[in-house]
């Protein structure tokens, strides 16, 4: 692998040893945050409703913004034009502003028809299109939310966790709306329309030197990491497609150690915002390096909350390029690659982050007959298929690690008649999300329509997939029982790969695939 930088300085919310069993002191969770919402899960059998929110300590970013206009959450238009100046006339890397920023996840449960704060009652946990809907107004909103250590009046149980990998601290929250200026200031604050764009004609130019020879679907734990890979040099990734890891409640999944091959560098096109397909940039063990920071980036632009902001300007402080992409709707990219293959992408068209999210078509037109790899992130085959209509493919990513899709989805079936096709779930061993009982991906709702659309999933059952190795056409980059096999798959476009090729030859990076 290439030379990397020294030890470097972040944020203490990425690093992976920073929290490692100890209680967080009490007197370090603010009393008060600025929250915005993050995602949600859904347990349609305990008719709950788990909601995530990024959080940065109000009390340290109201001093911040009084000493520093790029953070004056006050003054939204100075907060615009301060980072205009930055970008005019900072002609070398500077120090993240928001590297010593305190930020938080907070997670809380609720049951169907509680009220979120001020908001009207959440939708049923059985009306999924509702909770999409609700999810996508959420993600434009901001809350200020008081934190207890103890319970009291209108208090609601919440989990807060202090990084990425930590262990979750009970407390207790009550939330409102801020003042539509502060609102809006900031929304200015942790905006992505400070970073650099990437325009369709120049995403296609930097997917034009992938070799497609082989996909790699890593084993990440409960997270989401792919590469496009050449077998000249010998098993080298080229580019990847997100660089996740499992994180806060199911930090547990992710491989340790965990590293990624960067031989030449490759470009990482991130799907969407969500952490557990970035953070593996954050979950190498060699030395507090983290060579995934000098690499460039290339995300879709979302409304995002501090925790992504901070992450992205990581990048950027520490050597790396990020670009933010946001072509017309419906635009489809196409870049050439050698041997008559072709990369077909777009945004999906839904409304919530995971269904805006990029998705990647790897096609080979000429062959007989005409296949594909699709790679989806966390995007419903409902938000793009029909657009993008991708080449059958023979190498497909479940979306969001198995999850429940639209019951309309349209699932991609395999070309007729080959005798080689894989579906791949990524995700990790006992993942969990709520409390009782846990929600486990995969599901049974996912594997049943991928099931319906004839790929073979052997020996899981429908009803409790995950449990054992699947066999048939399908691969998963882990199991959840006890004793069974981890590990990443490598996936070819006529048959498995001879041999099962480890990133740089195996020579010292430890995220071996080892199915095919």
């Amino acid at each position: 692998s290439h030379n990397l930088p020294g030890p470097m300085t972040m944020n203490t919310h990425f690093r992976r040893a920073e929290h490692p069993n100890e209680e967080y002191p009490s007197n370090l969770i603010p009393h008060l945050a600025y929250a915005c919402f993050d995602h949600l899960e859904v347990d349609t059998v305990a008719r709950t409703v788990l909601l995530a929110f990024d959080l940065v300590d109000a009390q340290w970013l109201d001093v911040q913004g009084m000493q520093n206009p790029l953070l004056n959450a006050d003054q939204p238009d100075g907060v615009d034009e301060a980072w205009k100046l930055r970008r005019q006339f900072s002609k070398r890397r500077s120090q993240s502003p928001f590297e010593s920023m305190p930020i938080f996840r907070l997670e809380i449960e609720l049951p169907d028809g509680q009220r979120l704060f001020d908001l009207p009652p959440l939708p049923s946990a059985n009306d999924p299109r509702a909770l999409r809907v609700m999810a996508a107004d959420l993600e434009r909103m901001w809350f200020e939310v008081e934190i207890q250590n103890h319970r009291g009046p209108s208090l609601m149980v919440a989990q807060l966790y202090p990084g990425l990998f930590a262990n979750a601290v009970s407390v207790y929250v009550k939330g409102k709306m801020p003042p539509k200026q502060k609102a809006k200031g900031l929304s200015a604050v942790f905006s992505l329309a400070h970073l650099p764009t990437i325009s369709t004609r120049h995403l296609a130019m930097e997917l034009s030197s992938a070799t497609a020879d082989l996909l790699a679907v890593y084993d990440v734990g409960q997270g989401n990491a792919n590469a496009l890979v050449s077998t000249r040099p010998f098993g080298v990734p080229t580019h990847y497609y997100d660089l996740g890891a499992g994180v806060y409640r199911n930090k547990h999944t992710t491989p340790y150690p965990l590293a990624f091959c960067f031989t030449q560098k490759p470009p990482i096109i991130l799907s969407h915002w969500d952490a557990d397909h970035w953070a593996g940039a954050y979950a190498v063990t060699h030395n507090n390096k983290n060579p995934a920071l000098t690499c460039t980036w290339i995300a879709p632009l979302q409304v995002v909350g501090p925790l992504h902001i901070a992450f992205a300007h990581d990048v950027i402080s520490k050597g790396g390029e990020f670009f933010i992409y946001s072509p017309p709707p419906g635009e489809i990219g196409i870049a050439t690659l050698p041997q008559q293959r072709r990369i077909r992408f777009m945004r999906g068209g839904g409304r919530d982050r995971n269904g805006t999210g990029i998705v990647l078509t790897v096609e080979e037109p000429s062959n007989i007959p005409a296949r594909s790899w699709l790679l989806t992130g966390d995007c419903d085959y409902l938000h793009f298929v029909d657009e993008l209509k991708p080449l059958p493919p023979v190498g497909l990513v479940a979306p969001h690690h198995g999850a429940d899709l639209d019951s309309k989805s349209p699932i991609p079936k395999a070309p007729t008649g080959v005798g080689y096709k894989r579906l791949v779930y990524s995700f990790g061993p006992g993942n969990r999300h709520g409390k009782t009982p846990p929600v486990q991906h995969p599901t049974t709702k996912g594997v049943t329509l991928h099931n319906s659309a004839d790929w073979d999933h052997n020996r899981w059952s429908l009803l409790t997939p995950g449990t054992h190795a699947p066999g048939g056409d399908i691969l998963a980059t882990c199991e959840h029982a006890p004793g069974t096999s981890r590990g990443g798959a490598l996936i070819g476009w006529d048959r498995p790969p001879k041999r099962l090729i480890a990133p740089c030859g195996g020579g010292g990076c430890s995220a071996p695939l080892n199915q095919s």
